[in-house]
């Protein structure tokens, strides 16, 4: 049974469309993937529990700028247990090409 022409160009269409969408959203969500890590990694150094909350707030703010992401110093949250700090990051994504916000967070832990 062979399919018939319009089938073969609607679903390639589709396949398409499917293909466009992952390649428009794959560099935000590999970003916040490295920024997480960053994050992380951040609050795993001894030194960190040392350093003010300021200043790791600037680097996570660096790092964040650095990957092209929407990142405000209100969008992170860094508080304290035992010393050792929890680095928290929540912010949002506009996508130009369709009227969402991508809500994406990144945590120490």
């Amino acid at each position: 049974m062979k399919l018939p022409l319009w089938r073969l160009i609607a679903g390639l269409a589709v396949l398409g469309i499917f293909v466009v969408v992952i390649v428009l959203l794959a560099p935000v969500y590999i970003d916040n993937y490295r920024l997480r890590g960053y994050v992380r990694q951040l609050a795993a150094q001894p030194a960190a529990s040392t350093e003010s909350d300021d200043a790791l707030r600037a680097e996570v703010l660096d790092r964040a700028h650095r990957l092209d992401l929407p990142v405000l110093p209100a969008d992170i949250k860094i508080t304290r247990a035992s010393g050792k700090p929890h680095v928290e990051t929540t912010y949002k994504v506009k996508m130009t090409f369709y009227p969402v916000d991508l809500h994406m967070s990144a945590a120490s832990r």
